[in-house]
C-alpha cells in the first residue's frame, strides 16, 4: 500500500467529538454526555485524567478523527478525550464531577498547564481509518520489554551524580533494585573464568533469563556459595570492584558451584519451578550442599532428607524465603534481609552477617555526613537538630515541612555575603542555586528535580508547596525519607566551609 502522511491539525478539545459509535460502547448513546457517562463509569477514564494530571498529556499517539458535518469526530482517543474534556469542565460528566474536582484539586499546579487544544490526525473517511485503528487495538503495537531489557535500562541510567536512590525517586513504581541486581549479575556471569567456554555464552546471550537466575541468587545460602552478596542498593560486594572483576577472583569452589548451576538451568533441570529454590525442603539442603563442595553429604542429605532438613531450616535466614505474595516473582522489597549490612561489616565477616537498618527504615532521619555545626549560625544548626529528633512515623507533614525550611535557610545562608544573596521564598532561592551550581555535574540531578520536578516527587519545590498548602497531599514517612535523599547531596555541598563557596 502506498505511503499517504495524513494531515495533523490542532484543534480545540471543545470542538472535537466522541464517536458515539464508539466500539468500546456496547449500545450506541443518545448524545456525547451519555457516552462521557459510560466511558468514565465503564472504561477507567477517570484513572485517565489522573495519569494525564500526575505525568502530563503526551501526544505521542495522537487521537485519530475525521470531518463528518463540518465537526471534527474522534474515531481513536476517546478515552483520552473524555478525560480532558472532564478535567476542563467536570460538569460535563455529572456523575463523576466531584472525582473530577478532587483531582483538580489535588493536582492544582498540575492542572494549570493541561492543554485546551490537541493536535489530531486527521483521515479522510472513517473507512481509511478503520485498518490502523483495528492494528492499535487487536495486536501488540509495541513489543514490551523483557525484565533483561528493564533491567539494562534502568542501570543504564547510573552516572556521576545519578544513584540509586536518583533512579527510584524518578521510578516511584518500579522495583529499582532488583532490576540492578539482574544488571549487576549478568555482568558478574560474565566474568567468571569458565572451564568450559559453551558456559560463558549461555551467561552472556538469551538464554539465561536473569528473571529465571534470580530465583537462586536471592537465596543467601546459595549467594554466598557463588561468592556473591548485595548492598542495600543492589550491587554486588565489593562496591569498589567492577562485578566482572569480582568475578574474576572467586575461588576454584564458587567458580565451581557457578558453572553447576549454569549447567542445571542450561538443561532445564533448574528453573522457577524448581523445589531446589525453595528453603524448607530437602531438594534446597541437598543443592546447597553440592554448590560448597560437599557432595557425600548431598547424597546423604538426598536419601534421608529430613534430618539435615531440619537443620538447614535453623542455620538459614528465614527472611532469603520467595516472596509468594509477588506475581512476578520478584525480591521482597529488601525487608529484613542481609542486604541491610554495610560494606564493611559484610567483607570483615561479622557474627551475624547483619548491619544497621537501611536509613529509610527508621523513624528519624539519619544526618551522618551533614556537618550543620561547624560553619553554620546557632539558629540554623537548631533547624538541623529539630530535623534530626522529629518523629516521621508521628508527624510526616511537620517533618517535611521542617525540611523545606532547612533547605531554604541553608541556601540562604550559604549565599549570604556574597555578591549574589538569595532572598525571597524557595522558588526564588533556587534560582541562585541553579546560578552557582547548576552545571557542577554532582549537583545537576538533585537540583534539577527540586526545580523542575511535580508534585509527585517528594523535595520538589513544587512538592513542598503543596504540602505546605493543600490538605489533599497525603504525606507519609517514606515520602519524606525520598525528599530528604533528593536534598540531602545539596545540603551536602550548601554546608561545606565559606572559603570554597561562590566567590563574594
Amino acid at each position: 500500500m502506498t505511503y499517504v502522511q495524513l494531515p495533523m491539525l490542532e484543534v480545540d478539545v471543545g470542538d472535537l467529538l466522541l464517536d458515539l459509535a464508539n466500539y468500546r460502547i456496547p449500545t450506541r448513546p443518545d448524545d456525547e454526555a451519555a457516552a462521557l457517562n459510560y466511558l468514565f463509569a465503564e472504561e477507567d477514564v477517570l484513572g485517565a485524567a489522573k495519569l494525564i494530571l500526575r505525568d502530563g498529556y503526551f501526544d505521542n499517539e495522537v487521537p485519530i478523527a475525521v470531518e463528518e458535518d463540518g465537526a471534527y469526530v474522534v474515531l481513536e482517543g476517546n478515552r483520552r478525550v473524555s478525560a480532558l474534556k472532564g478535567l476542563l469542565d467536570p460538569n460535563s460528566v455529572p456523575s463523576h464531577a466531584h472525582d473530577l474536582r478532587m483531582l483538580l484539586k489535588r493536582y492544582a499546579v498540575e492542572a494549570e498547564d493541561l492543554p485546551k487544544a490537541i493536535r489530531v490526525l486527521v483521515a479522510p473517511s472513517r473507512e481509511a481509518a478503520n485498518p490502523h485503528i483495528a492494528r492499535l487495538h487487536t495486536t501488540v503495537p509495541k513489543k514490551r520489554w523483557s525484565r533483561d531489557q528493564q533491567a539494562n535500562y534502568y542501570y543504564s541510567l547510573l552516572g556521576p551524580g545519578v544513584a540509586v536512590d536518583n533512579i527510584k525517586a524518578d521510578y516511584p513504581d518500579v522495583d529499582v533494585v532488583r532490576f540492578i541486581k539482574m544488571a549487576e549479575m549478568r555482568r558478574f556471569l560474565s566474568g567468571v573464568a569458565y572451564r568450559d567456554p559453551s558456559l560463558r555464552n549461555y551467561v552472556t546471550g538469551p538464554g539465561l533469563a536473569m528473571s529465571a537466575f534470580e530465583y537462586a541468587y536471592r537465596s543467601a545460602d546459595i549467594a554466598e556459595a557463588i561468592g556473591v552478596s548485595f548492598n542495600i542498593d543492589g550491587h554486588v560486594r565489593p562496591t569498589t570492584k567492577r562485578p566482572e572483576a569480582i568475578a574474576a577472583d572467586l575461588t576454584d569452589q564458587q567458580r565451581a558451584a557457578i558453572e553447576y548451576l549454569m549447567i542445571e538451568f542450561r538443561a532445564k533441570r533448574l528453573n522457577t519451578r524448581s523445589t531446589e529454590f525453595k528453603k524448607a525442603t530437602p531438594e534446597h539442603a541437598v543443592l546447597v550442599a553440592e554448590l560448597a563442595g560437599n557432595r557425600d553429604d548431598a547424597r546423604q542429605d538426598e536419601a534421608s532428607g529430613s534430618a539435615d532438613q531440619e537443620t538447614t531450616s535453623e542455620v538459614a535466614n528465614p527472611d532469603d524465603r520467595p516472596n509468594s505474595g509477588s506475581p512476578s516473582g520478584a525480591d521482597a522489597p529488601d525487608q529484613g534481609s542481609t542486604d541491610t549490612a554495610s560494606d564493611d561489616e559484610r567483607e570483615s565477616g561479622s557474627a551475624d552477617g547483619r548491619g544497621p537498618n537501611h536509613p529509610d527504615t527508621k523513624a528519624t532521619l539519619s544526618l551522618t555526613g551533614l556537618d550543620y555545626t561547624t560553619h553554620t549560625s546557632a539558629n540554623l544548626q537548631r533547624r538541623y537538630h529539630e530535623l534530626r529528633k522529629v518523629n516521621l512515623k508521628e508527624n510526616p507533614v511537620a517533618a517535611a515541612l521542617l525540611l523545606r525550611s532547612v533547605l531554604e535557610t541553608t541556601i540562604k545562608f550559604h549565599f549570604e555575603g556574597t555578591s549574589t544573596p538569595a532572598v525571597g521564598q524557595l522558588s526564588e532561592t533556587i534560582k541562585v542555586v541553579i546560578s552557582a551550581y547548576g552545571k557542577t555535574k554532582s549537583l545537576q540531578h538533585s537540583i534539577n528535580r527540586i526545580q523542575s520536578g511535580g508534585t509527585g516527587v517528594p523535595g520538589s519545590a513544587q512538592w513542598f508547596n503543596l504540602a505546605s498548602h493543600s490538605a489533599d497531599l497525603l504525606v507519609d514517612t517514606k515520602q519524606v525519607h525520598a525528599a530528604f535523599g533528593l536534598l540531602e547531596p545539596l545540603l551536602r555541598h550548601l554546608l561545606r566551609p565559606p572559603a570554597s563557596g561562590p566567590a563574594s
